[in-house]
């Protein structure tokens, strides 16, 4: 025990506090969820050692609290809780005690015969935001974050972009009221999908799919929201009655019966030794999950007991966390580089001596930011122990001290741009550093390299060699320089050294002017997508493209400044503080003025969207995207990417005008490929679907039109059939589209 109870008492409650701010409200923890544990348990033993230090406050007898500004709060018609944590077999063995205590039963586990074993269920633990559901009559009217137990955050706009989430329940028998509670998530294939883009762009890359995630639904523009493809899994009920079924399998069972998005697999146990056994199948088993796990979550089947196990003050008795321990591994930090990114960020990469890890050789880690850096106190020639965040991306956890070499130095984040030796600036809003000379060599190459991708204009011999060469020769200064090379010049280009000269050779240049050459018919949705603009994809620049018929059109659009100001109007609504229990009214005065500012802002916002309406302009295209392409086309880079874009006598136009597709038989339709098609590839099917107005999802709903099966169709076929969503074969498909 510490010398000062009450003083380390103090400290632990603030330092949980912190973290609580951090994971809850931020998605952007500093530590790992098993040293958050070991706080709040170092906590609660000082607490049961000094009962007159306790507090009702006190973080061992509450839910954190997942509320953040600029959302309504909406109390939960059932408390929604949070589940205590078991890290071993034994701590699993002693909540099994406990529950045979709590429901009055003879501890007699080791004797135990199936009969009278405790009936367990176990589900994997998705590494997600909690969520709660309700559906009034079968149709879903609100979704609501965790919070604070009592009451959470009402995140339903970016929920209804949650593809696989039934606005109405199929089948019979739901309850005309009813709370259900899942998890919202990321695939790793989504959150890789991300990170690959931000990593094109230049952009630092997110730390787990978790944090991504629970950032997703909290942000203020649904349009956002939808580009990042959030899923749900849902497990289990709040408020319902009367209850459906009697038992937790029964009811897996009946949600999946109503068209809710379930687990992959759940196991039902007699008795503890089963559930054992089950949890170590499911370990072994979730790596070939499509989303990151992090344990087991093991609950009373019996519903009837469950409510006789009760609960405490934050946790159900009848159930428990199991967190599996993750794989780390200690290594070196041979160096740590500072890469300089595309849009000028200075990101920081650990160079780790190689290590297998988690089924690979490790050999880089990210280092985030600099405050990350100094908080853990990373230094060069430091032993460090590392695991995959969110078992996808390599991160250093902490440090080796006791094997910290006698020389080391604390490590000085560089004040200027390692390659053109600009100052870097810091956003007020961001955490990274950047350099903002655009000229600056790295960027132009990694601009130059992006331009020439296969999405953008497919110029596939222009790689991150030979990029980095014609940036350094100077010959390229901005990407539209390349149209002005010859063969003999850029045959010449020699991508060794002096000593170990490597000619490009004329062969090579020549591949490079044909596509250059090609790339100047290419459409305007391809050449918007290879300008790197921030949060503009290629599926983002097709929408643009359906309502643009060309660059002037997009630089004096007059629909993308309406977008962006129903942005600026919502930043507006959420800084009004809603009148809540958490936001409570200083007098009469105060609440009229809020309700009257909140009123009129929604008008503004509603005469907006009326007048955008009739466009249909899709959810791709939001505020933030509105912003990043106008901010591009007023600064000094976009009007002399214009200009020369004129001297060049190049003018992309769209080939997916609104006007053309809107008629066509798809329009407004959505359909999924799945499986490989007789004689189409993938992307000549999505462009001939595109074409007659429709657009092409990576994943089933009930608001899919049609499914186009080819041969080894997988489980988007089967989600199909279970939604009775028509399936088409590629001939029905060329029929379709001839009509």
């Amino acid at each position: 025990m510490p010398a000062d109870p009450a003083a380390r008492l103090a400290q632990l409650r603030a330092d949980i506090a912190r973290h609580d701010e951090l994971y809850y409200r931020q998605a952007a923890p500093e530590i790992t969820d098993f040293d958050y544990d070991q706080l709040k348990r170092e906590l609660a033993v000082l607490e049961a050692a000094h009962p007159e230090l306790a507090a009702p406050d006190s973080p061992t007898q509450r839910v954190g609290d997942d509320r953040a500004e600029g959302f309504a709060s909406y109390t939960h018609r059932e408390r929604m809780m949070s589940l205590d944590n078991a890290y071993s077999e034994t701590e699993l063995r002693d909540f099994d005690s406990r529950l045979r205590r709590a429901l009055g039963e003879a501890d007699n586990s080791k004797l135990e015969t199936r009969n009278s074993a405790i009936p367990y269920l176990i589900e994997p633990k998705i590494d997600g935001l909690a969520m709660s559901l309700t559906y009034e009559q079968g149709r879903l009217v609100r979704a609501v974050t965790r919070g604070n137990g009592l009451e959470g955050d009402d995140i339903t706009a970016n929920i209804l972009t949650v593809r696989d989430l039934p606005r109405q329940l199929s089948g019979k028998g739901h309850p005309a009221v009813m709370e259900v509670r899942g998890e919202l998530y990321l695939t790793t294939k989504e959150f890789q999908r991300i990170n690959a883009e931000r990593e094109e762009a230049g952009l630092p890359l997110y730390a787990n799919p978790r944090n991504l995630a629970a950032g997703t639904a909290k942000l203020l523009d649904p349009a956002e929201a939808a580009r990042r493809q959030l899923r749900i899994v849902v497990y289990g009920l709040g408020f319902c009655d009367p209850l459906p079924c009697e038992t937790q399998h029964e009811l897996h069972e009946l949600l999946h019966r109503w068209g809710f998005p379930g687990h992959e697999k759940i196991w039902r146990a007699a008795g503890l030794d089963e559930a054992w056994r089950c949890i170590q199948e499911l370990d072994t088993a979730r790596r070939h999950f499509p989303y990151a796990t992090d344990g087991a979550v093991v609950k009373l089947d019996d519903f009837a007991r469950q409510r006789a196990a009760g609960a405490t003050a934050k946790a159900p008795r009848w159930a428990i966390a199991y967190k599996f321990a993750p794989e780390q591994a200690e290594t070196v930090l041979q160096q740590i580089l500072i890469q300089v990114g595309r849009t000028g960020i200075l990101a920081p990469v650990a160079d780790l001596a190689p290590v297998f890890l988690a089924g690979s050789t490790i050999a880089r880690a990210t280092l985030h930011n600099a405050d990350e850096i100094a908080r853990k106190d990373i230094r060069v020639g430091d032993t460090v122990v590392i695991e995959k965040a969110g078992e996808v991306i390599p991160a250093v956890v902490r440090v080796v001290t006791e094997k910290r070499p006698a020389h080391s130095r604390p490590f000085h984040f560089p004040e200027k741009c390692p390659a053109c030796s600009t100052r870097a600036v810091r956003l007020p809003d961001e955490v990274a550093w950047r350099c903002p000379n655009v000229a600056c060599p790295p960027q132009v190459a990694r601009r130059l390299q992006f331009f020439c991708t296969r999405k953008a204009l497919d110029i596939e011999d222009v790689g991150e060699i030979v990029a980095d060469k014609l940036t350094a020769r100077a010959w390229v200064k901005d990407p539209l320089d390349l149209f002005t090379l010859s063969v003999e010049k850029l045959g010449s280009l020699n991508l060794g050294d002096d000593e170990n000269p490597r000619v490009y050779g004329e062969k090579n240049a020549k591949k490079v002017l044909d596509a250059l050459a090609r790339a100047r018919a290419l459409p305007l949705a391809r050449w918007l997508y290879a300008l790197g603009i921030p949060n503009v994809g290629d599926a983002t620049a097709k929408e643009i493209t359906k309502h643009h018929e060309d660059f002037s059109a997009i630089q004096h659009s007059a629909i993308l400044p309406q977008i962006a100001e129903i942005g600026r109007l919502r930043e507006r609504h959420a800084a009004i503080p809603p009148v809540s229990k958490n936001n409570p009214v200083k007098d009469e005065e105060d609440g009229k003025r809020r309700r009257s500012e909140s009123k009129k802002i929604k008008g503004a916002i509603s005469v907006i969207e009326a007048r955008l309406s009739p466009l249909n302009v899709s959810q791709e295209v939001g505020a933030v995207v509105a912003e990043s392409i106008l901010r591009f086309f007023a600064s000094k880079e976009g009007i002399q990417f214009l200009q020369h874009l004129k001297e060049l006598h190049i003018h992309p136009t769209s080939d997916n005008l609104k006007s053309a597709s809107s008629a066509g038989v798809l329009a407004g339709q959505t359909l999924v490929l799945t499986g490989t098609l007789p004689t189409l590839s993938r992307e000549e099917a999505t462009k001939l679907i595109e074409s007659a107005g429709g657009r092409v999802s990576s994943s089933v709903s009930k608001n899919t039109a049609y499914v186009v099966a080819g041969e080894e169709a997988g489980t988007k076929l089967d989600k199909a059939r279970e939604l009775n969503v028509p399936v088409l074969n590629e001939v029905e498909l060329l029929k379709l589209l001839n009509n």
